[in-house]
């Protein structure tokens, strides 16, 4: 299962500093991304009953599979409580789910019940044999959640191959040298609202817009996202800086997609910056944070009919999945504590005032609507909270 892995132990007890925790975290989110399992362990890493072994859906394989399948113990399949939705299952509690799967069950039929399937892969209906055996994850819903904010990290559908280990099970996971990271670990990490940030690098950009522009490169400490600040003019700090949250598209920044407003929203930000000066926070939270790969599949799914926020629901993710606290840790580096905010969305004026940013006006930024995003925007202003025209 992991020949290519050598073994990483926990850390004894003594030295569980929250670097030290976060540096397991990221390791582990490697190990899911490259599609080894990993154990969700005890505090002290060691081998006992009742430990999760964990593997992404997302890059599983026949073989790795079959690894779980030569277990010889039960299989479930861990899913966002979202997902109950697509299942048939909107009767459970709201929270993770698992299901039991049924003897002989293939690769295939995990992908489709995870709705991970490959490009070109039938999307029919699923059988009631695999939609049967959902339940909620109830008592062991610490573990799972943390097992599913795992993967979410890792921009991985939150969709979870798991068995629970055995005192039969030992031998074979001893032999795949698998990854340990324990529930205290996790928890450490996930606590942390505004996350340490260090500033790498910032040079002079000259923008269309306005060409006395500065580019500033911030990088989480623990987990190695990067943001990046674009200072537009010389703003006056002594009074509210007009400050634009703007979370990565790569398709409507970049490429120019009529299938959402971002990259209009972009441009349009920059320019109002340009007038009197102001920031722009770049911040990389690709599709609401469910990523790329997740958002491509959530355009698949509104082809079929869904809105943005049922696409989401039917892989699993929340309504959105984004945090600001990079926003509010950018902010108090560049000296920011007061700004007026650019913005349709009530939730990033909570956020900020909850890490101490006041903002002391709104807004409102808006982009053209066409027939291929008109969908979307109604269903952020109906759906989602987000604020219409002043």
């Amino acid at each position: 299962m992991n020949d290519r892995h050598s073994p990483l132990p926990l850390a004894p007890e003594d030295t569980r500093e929250p670097d030290l925790a976060a540096v397991r975290v990221d390791r582990a989110t490697t190990e899911l991304k490259h599609g080894r399992a990993v154990r969700l362990c005890d505090d002290d890493g060691s081998a006992s009953a009742g430990a999760l072994v964990v593997a992404a859906v997302e890059a599983l394989t026949a073989s790795r599979l079959g690894w779980f399948c030569a277990l010889g113990v039960p299989m479930q399949l861990l899913l966002g409580g979202e997902r109950r939705h697509a299942l048939d299952a909107a009767s459970l509690a709201a929270g993770p789910m698992r299901i039991d799967l049924p003897s002989g069950a293939t690769l295939d039929d995990v992908l489709r019940l995870a709705a991970v399937t490959p490009p070109g892969a039938s999307r029919t209906e699923l059988p009631q044999r695999l939609r049967s055996g959902a339940r909620p994850a109830s008592a062991d819903a610490p573990a799972m959640l943390s097992a599913l904010q795992l993967a979410k990290r890792a921009r991985l559908a939150p969709a979870l191959l798991m068995v629970v280990e055995q005192p039969a099970t030992a031998p074979q996971v001893a032999a795949a040298q698998l990854l340990g990271v324990s529930l205290a670990d996790l928890q450490q990490t996930q606590g942390a609202v505004i996350p340490k940030l260090l500033r790498i690098s910032d040079a002079h950009v000259p923008l269309a817009a306005r060409e006395d522009c500065e580019l500033a490169l911030f990088r989480e400490e623990n987990g190695g996202a990067e943001h990046l600040a674009i200072i537009v003019g010389q703003p006056d700090l002594s009074q509210p800086v007009p400050v634009r949250l703007h979370s990565s598209c790569l398709t409507g920044d970049l490429l120019g997609s009529l299938r959402c407003d971002c990259g209009d929203q972009l441009r349009r930000a920059v320019e109002r910056l340009a007038v009197d000066g102001g920031v722009l926070l770049y911040l990389e939270q690709e599709g609401r944070s469910i990523g790329l790969a997740n958002k491509l599949r959530a355009y698949r799914l509104q082809d079929a009919g869904l809105d943005t926020l049922d696409a989401d629901h039917h892989l699993g993710f929340a309504a959105d999945e984004r945090d600001y606290g990079a926003a509010v840790a950018m902010l108090r580096e560049l000296g920011i504590s007061r700004i007026r905010l650019l913005t349709n969305n009530p939730k990033k004026i909570d956020a900020l005032a909850a890490g101490g940013i006041e903002v002391v006006e709104r807004l409102s930024l808006h982009a053209p609507v066409n027939p291929h995003n008109a969908r979307y925007i109604e269903t952020k202003q109906q759906r989602a909270g987000h604020l219409r025209d002043d």
